[in-house]
């Protein structure tokens, strides 16, 4: 709809000066594309939309997506010089390193095991394992020792006595004694934990004030963070830093709106107010139809997708049960809450919104995990829009395009490495269903064996079909029509449709029987 109304021709008007859509028409068009998504949230019909598009084109959108950001920010900082001022490719290159630093992989591609048990039920699953699991079931000790303070702790089998050296080396500040007959017999009972010597560790005097803050600011610069750095944060900082440098050496001709003034705009107006049947028409063809296809795609099927991707430990047992996509959010809930957003704020002066899958994956790359960091966003914008009004432009504006480009770029190719992911996880899917298909059929399972590279080269070209057409095109809409055309003709699309006509043939036959 912004694409709309910046660049098209409004319909029944002509000239050279009737180009874009007025305030009026894009209310219109987002209180039909609210009205239409909340229709097919409530009567479950996105699950229709979600059933014929494919997880493949799916993929492909975020990949084209996730192309069309990175690109974008590049091309914007292409335009910049390379020096001379804030606001330039140096400062874009400097930005763009600190942040590899601060997203590179610490863990060299591990990660910590899922799930959050007690911790002696983590000890007791660990240390049945053997020797193999040595490092865990000591990691699972040191985190029992912090909790039971009672003096007693079951730690079940040790085939090894290093593992409780493993453990004191992890956690210094604790000491296991074990019984020799424990040992003799070759297993190892963590009975009590004996008290801290004072002659083998003092307790050192907290930290001052300074030293403390002193350690905050310069946590940017730990190499390795027992928690991700918030790239977002760090970056966003940068960037008010320049734009607050800018603007208190800005002269009456540097083309910003000085001095700033606080409540300088409305934050609430009656968009409908001169809203005409015109505006309706031009509202619904040129900016609710071709927009709800993107929001259905985009912003509700692939940002459940990409949910459920990235927060495996929010999944609902009973949606993962029924090999749901959405199981951390649903289409419906999705569906429902942009439509009510636009229903709701649009007649009140609001642009229309949506929930992009590139906002969710650039804010988890950024560090953001937790709903908080939505609340706190939400909250610096109200503040923003309430305080400052108008002139919160002014600050916006001031921001280096070096920072805004690169923060776009991380966004974007974190959307395409969410994208390549759930393409490998439709490949893997598709190699166990023609597994099971193959040894449902005992007269083929000598002879047919899994095609990994076939199934590979079909989901891929799929994907990749309708994130070139996005990126060749720039219509989102474009490409998941030529990724469903693909799919049915060179995939498995045309093939399942005539596998499910003739399940509904065979049902309605024992219906009729």
């Amino acid at each position: 709809i912004a694409a709309v109304a910046l660049t098209d021709v409004a319909a029944g008007t002509s000239g050279s000066t009737a180009t874009g859509l007025d305030a009026q028409s894009v209310t219109t068009a987002g209180i039909l594309t609210g009205g239409a998504v909340f229709l097919l949230g409530v009567t479950n019909l996105m699950e229709v939309v979600n059933w014929i598009v494919p997880l493949t084109v799916v993929c492909g959108l975020q990949i084209g997506v996730g192309l069309r950001l990175a690109s974008k920010g590049i091309q914007d900082i292409q335009k910049l010089s390379w020096g001379g001022g804030y606001d330039c490719i140096g400062v874009a290159m400097a930005c763009a390193l600190l942040s590899m630093f601060w997203l590179r992989d610490n863990e060299n591609g591990t990660k910590r095991r899922e799930g959050r048990g007690s911790s002696t039920e983590k000890l007791q699953t660990n240390c049945n394992h053997g020797d193999g699991a040595a490092g865990t079931a000591a990691n699972s000790a040191t985190a029992s020792s912090d909790c039971g303070m009672d003096g007693t702790l079951e730690m079940g089998k040790l085939n090894n006595a290093h593992q409780l050296e493993t453990a004191a080396a992890l956690h210094p500040r604790s000491s296991f004694s074990t019984t020799a007959h424990a040992s003799a017999a070759g297993s190892a009972t963590l009975s009590t934990l004996s008290a801290p010597s004072p002659t083998r560790f003092h307790h050192s005097p907290p930290p001052s004030c300074l030293a403390r803050i002193f350690k905050r600011a310069c946590c940017c610069l730990d190499p390795f963070p027992k928690t991700p750095h918030p790239v977002g944060i760090y970056l966003f900082l940068i960037g008010c830093i320049f734009a607050a440098i800018t603007l208190a050496t800005a002269g009456p001709d540097s083309g910003y709106d000085l001095p700033l003034r606080f409540f300088g705009a409305p934050v609430v107006i009656n968009a409908m107010k001169d809203v005409t049947p015109l505006n309706w028409r031009q509202g619904l063809l040129q900016g609710a139809l071709p927009q709800l296809p993107l929001t259905t795609l985009n912003s509700v099927i692939s940002v459940c997708c990409l949910a459920h991707s990235l927060y495996p430990e929010k999944r609902d047992p009973s949606l993962v049960q029924k090999d749901r996509t959405d199981a951390v959010v649903t289409r419906r809930e999705v569906s429902v809450s942009v439509g009510l957003m636009n229903l709701l704020l649009c007649p009140l002066g609001s642009m229309p919104n949506c929930h992009g899958a590139g906002g969710l994956a650039g804010q988890h790359r950024f560090g953001a995990r937790h709903g908080t960091s939505v609340v706190i966003l939400g909250s610096f914008k109200v503040f923003l829009a309430i305080f400052l009004g108008a002139s919160a432009l002014t600050l916006l504006d001031a921001v280096p395009v070096a920072v805004l480009g690169v923060m776009l770029t991380i966004a974007g190719l974190e959307l395409v490495g969410t994208g390549v992911g759930m393409l490998f996880e439709c490949v893997r899917k598709d190699e166990e269903r023609t597994k099971a298909q193959i040894e449902a059929r005992s007269d083929l399972e000598q002879e047919l064996v899994v095609n990994s590279k076939a199934i590979l080269r079909k989901n891929a070209l799929i994907s990749m079909v309708t994130a070139g057409v996005i990126v060749a095109l720039q219509k989102t809409h474009y490409g998941a029509i030529s990724g469903w055309i693909v799919h049915m003709v060179y995939g498995d699309g045309f093939r399942k449709l005539l596998d499910w006509a003739s399940e509904r043939r065979k049902k309605s036959r024992r219906e009729g029987n």
